[in-house]
């Protein structure tokens, strides 16, 4: 007989992957495979402020930190809850059969971007239920919310304070805790195709960005590359909002990063494989999606189980 997720919140993590995305048939065409899709067409300025310098890789220690927060952070016995909210409606809403009984989501196969609610409806609302449930006093008034660019290219989800005054500060030994946003930006398959995704993450050593500050001289924006631009855009998004930490996905393929203080060095986390490193898929087992994803959260709010990134970069103007 299936279970609650609720009953075993470290099993139904482990297990759960992120259903297929079918596409509807008059959406875009998909570029070929291991080509760029060439819409990544940001608008990127040069800003004295930008100080964009290196990327470099995160590999292992991340992801051993995330496997140790799931054993310690994700109980294995019932936490005696339903698994949907009945005042919020918010429920656990990956499936994961046979072992877990999760009700199937029904929505449109997305011909555009507004028509991508799997995103929200899927890992986001379920990773919201989580830490509202292993958080409680952290996280009751944080929530995932959309933030409409006005693009047709890309939208982004903002973890961030929804309540009334100003959030707490304070963890459980009364200390103040610095509580940090995170974003999820996403964009179509069809437009961030997965040799985009896979030039975005792929740097191994550092990458220079002589474009990116205004006292390097004027520059064509049909002169960057589709990653230069699409680190750029992101850049200014996370300045904006006073975040460094991020994840980006196509749904079909999703990179967890995060910005040095001051912003000046990109740091993107690698799923290591056998033969190769990748960007994590949508079925990503060791961990899931659904596993990285509270993990990230739990970083970036310096809850239980996150880890720490090096502190490398210079201040914002």
């Amino acid at each position: 007989m299936a279970s609650r997720a609720a009953d075993n919140l470290r099993t139904y993590f482990r297990k759960a992957e992120l259903p297929e995305m079918r596409r509807y048939p008059n959406a875009p065409d998909m570029p070929p495979s291991a080509q760029c899709s060439h819409h990544v067409s940001f608008q990127v300025e040069p800003k004295q402020a930008r100080q964009m310098l290196e990327i470099r890789s995160l590999e292992a220690v991340p992801t051993m930190s995330c496997y140790q927060m799931g054993g310690e952070q994700l109980p294995k016995q019932s936490i005696a809850v339903e698994d949907v909210d009945m005042e919020s409606g918010e429920r656990f809403t990956v499936p994961c059969d046979p072992t877990f009984d999760i009700p199937p989501h029904v929505g449109q196969r997305p011909t555009d971007i507004m028509r991508i609610p799997r995103i929200d409806n899927l890992p986001l609302m379920t990773v919201q239920r989580t830490l509202y449930l292993l958080f409680f006093q952290d996280t009751a008034n944080w929530s995932f919310s959309l933030v409409d660019t006005g693009r047709k290219v890309f939208q982004y989800f903002l973890w961030s304070f929804s309540g009334s005054g100003k959030p707490t500060m304070y963890g459980a030994a009364l200390v103040p805790v610095p509580r940090d946003l995170l974003i999820v930006l996403f964009q179509p398959p069809w437009v961030l195709s997965e040799q985009d995704i896979h030039e975005f993450w792929r740097f191994n050593s550092s990458l220079s960005f002589p474009h990116f500050s205004a006292t390097s001289g004027p520059v064509h924006v049909a002169a960057l590359q589709s990653r230069e631009r699409l680190w750029g855009k992101i850049w200014n998004i996370y300045a904006i909002n006073k975040t460094r930490w991020s994840v980006l996905t196509s749904y079909d393929r999703w990179v967890f990063g995060i910005f040095s203080e001051g912003l000046g060095l990109g740091f993107t986390l690698l799923l290591k494989r056998r033969i190769r490193a990748s960007a994590f898929p949508a079925d990503a087992r060791g961990p899931t999606i659904l596993e990285f994803l509270v993990f990230w959260v739990a970083c970036a709010m310096r809850l239980p189980g996150g880890c720490r990134i090096p502190n490398v970069g210079f201040p914002v103007g």
